[in-house]
């Protein structure tokens, strides 16, 4: 049977401009129409259920292009990483996704996760054991000796986030293990991080490192991303070929004619930034908060001369990292407004900019023939994009089934 819902306000995904008095038709996983309401189009499903959605907006549903399933928004991510079993970790980590679901993101790709939980997750929503969000997976991210994601002195051993690589042949095992498990991504540590000893800015991996990473997900059609805070670092993994850059802290002139002249997206992560909202009351240690304050002094601005040049910005949340917690990744948007976007260019980010980046055409976008994935907000979301934040106000559909909320 068919659904209707007609008379609220529509955006699509794509359009600059929403659909004052719009209508969206699906049936089963498939839109068959969305735009102007058209009674002409209803009258062509006589049987289908149809709701009034006046005064609330529909619009596809929320993508994060950069989560971590099992990091749970704590100052340190250290003491789990110690104590979890892998398969209690698969268990919070199903926990993780639902809960991302459930806040109105219906696709989401991991970026790195202990005991490479993710592959699991995947397969147990996929085959409908548990719910979750359409989940792009990673496995663990792919890091240097002492680089960012190998957290511990060398006489300890500890399952983490990463796996420690140094060669270009231990690159390519590692990124075809990846793929032979069904990786969507390679994700690459290119320098330091905010959440890992040592400084942050420092390049790591080499060029030719990620290159094979690179050519061996080339050979499978599947993603890259770099995690990228310093200059140098960013440039080197845009000139491996890497897809994604996520942060670009230190995003410089030649890094965004980089981004510019290849297929490259910006994934900026903002929502990371919570970290210096708490600082150290919060328990995040002096080292991570006194990078973080650094990596602001330039994370803002580069963005925006990023966003002014035309780079592909796409939504990233980090979900996972201190104080950034599953399921309050909406406000990666409304920060977006707060410093160069509109709402209409926020939410493109998490839809069809996000769908376009993560190679998924039949998502992020309202129109026939694409994958019923939508969110059913109450209210304007233009005049208040904070309105993606409110949970209990969603009605959630993945996949053309209802998840949460009442019509």
């Amino acid at each position: 049977m068919a659904t209707i819902l007609q008379h609220g306000m529509l955006i699509d995904g794509l359009a600059k401009e929403p659909v004052a008095d719009g209508m969206l038709i699906y049936e089963g996983k498939e839109i068959l129409y969305a735009g102007p309401f058209c009674p002409e189009a209803a009258a062509q499903y006589p049987g289908a259920q149809v709701l009034d959605v006046r005064g609330q907006t529909i619009m596809p549903g929320l993508i994060d292009a950069h989560v971590h399933l099992t990091m749970y928004g704590k100052p340190s991510s250290v003491m789990d990483f110690l104590m979890d079993s892998a398969t209690y970790t698969a268990l919070k980590a199903a926990d993780c996704a639902k809960k991302l679901l459930y806040a109105g993101f219906t696709t989401v790709r991991s970026m790195g996760d202990k005991a490479s939980a993710d592959y699991a997750v995947k397969r147990a929503i996929n085959e409908g054991m548990i719910e979750g969000p359409r989940l792009l997976t990673s496995g663990k991210a792919i890091s240097i000796t002492g680089g960012h994601g190998d957290f511990v002195p060398g006489d300890v051993e500890l399952d983490s986030i990463g796996e420690t690589c140094d060669g270009v042949d231990e690159v390519r095992r590692a990124a075809r293990d990846r793929l032979k498990n069904g990786a969507d991504n390679i994700k690459l540590m290119a320098t330091g991080g905010g959440n890992s000893p040592g400084p942050g800015t420092v390049s790591q991996l080499t060029e030719e490192e990620m290159r094979v990473a690179v050519e061996e997900a080339a050979n499978r059609n599947a993603l890259t991303a770099a995690h990228a805070i310093g200059a140098d670092g960013i440039k080197r993994a845009l000139r491996a070929g890497v897809r994604t850059i996520e942060h670009g802290s230190f995003l410089d002139d030649e890094g965004i004619e980089l981004l510019l002249k290849g297929d490259h997206y910006l994934v900026p992560t903002l929502c990371a930034f919570r970290t210096i909202k708490y600082g150290p009351e919060g328990g995040v240690p002096d080292y991570v908060l006194e990078k973080i304050h650094y990596f602001a002094t330039a994370h803002y601005a580069g963005l925006e001369k990023a966003y002014k040049a035309g780079v592909k910005i796409v939504c990233g949340t980090d979900t996972g990292t201190p104080f950034n917690c599953h399921g309050d990744g909406a406000e990666e948007l409304e920060m977006y407004t707060k410093l160069c976007m509109s709402p209409m260019e926020a939410i493109k980010t998490a839809t069809s900019m996000a769908a376009q980046a993560l190679r998924q055409p039949d998502i992020g976008v309202l129109a026939a023939g694409k994958t019923a994935d939508l969110l059913v907000v109450k209210g304007d979301v233009l005049a208040n994009i904070a309105l993606l934040q409110n949970k209990a106000d969603l009605t959630i559909i993945h996949n053309g089934k209802l998840v949460t909320g009442t019509l």
